[in-house]
């Protein structure tokens, strides 16, 4: 988590890459309006400055919407409103399905079917077993483990013989 309490990830929510040549991969950068709105009152609009030399327009990526490969959540649907020539786009749905059944994530599901987006649903997850995070940690040997994205967190004082820090959700720590 960074400074303003936003993460990573919402700081460049929308990413495009296209292929210049078959070797040369150019990242860039769409802010988001809510994103953008927030960054800018909490006082951190200097961090949309900072990628600014790898900043595309709507404008942009309409004009190149055939290359375009994009990073989106239901919050960004106004920007996509104004996105030009993203008709029949395919949107690839890689969270778990019970979210589906959220208002927010059904209206933007909705609202991209309605501009003939097609809707692949490939789960993927980052959940790791005990067993396979017992082989991560003796391959690894660490200092102390912090456990994140679990519910059985208190657990890993059972599981694992190395130093467990423990954390609050939004609690942040410096290394």
């Amino acid at each position: 988590m960074l400074k303003s309490g936003l993460t990573t990830q919402e700081y460049c929510l929308m990413l495009e890459c296209h292929s210049l040549r078959k070797t040369e991969k150019i990242l860039k950068v769409m802010f988001p309006y809510f994103t953008s709105r927030r960054l800018t009152n909490e006082g951190n609009e200097k961090i949309l400055y900072q990628f600014k030399k790898f900043k595309i327009t709507k404008e942009e990526i309409s004009n190149q919407s055939e290359q375009i490969v994009m990073i989106v959540r239901p919050l960004m649907q106004k920007d996509l409103e104004n996105i030009n020539g993203i008709e029949g786009g395919n949107l690839i749905y890689s969270m778990w399905e019970g979210y589906l059944q959220k208002p927010n994530t059904k209206k933007f599901i909705d609202y991209l079917k309605s501009r003939k987006f097609s809707v692949h649903k490939i789960h993927t997850s980052g959940h790791a077993d005990t067993k396979t995070l017992k082989q991560m940690v003796d391959a690894i040997k660490p200092k102390n483990i912090v456990s994140i994205h679990t519910f059985e967190g208190d657990k890993y004082k059972d599981i694992f013989n190395e130093q467990i820090v423990e954390l609050k959700d939004g609690e942040i720590r410096e290394i």
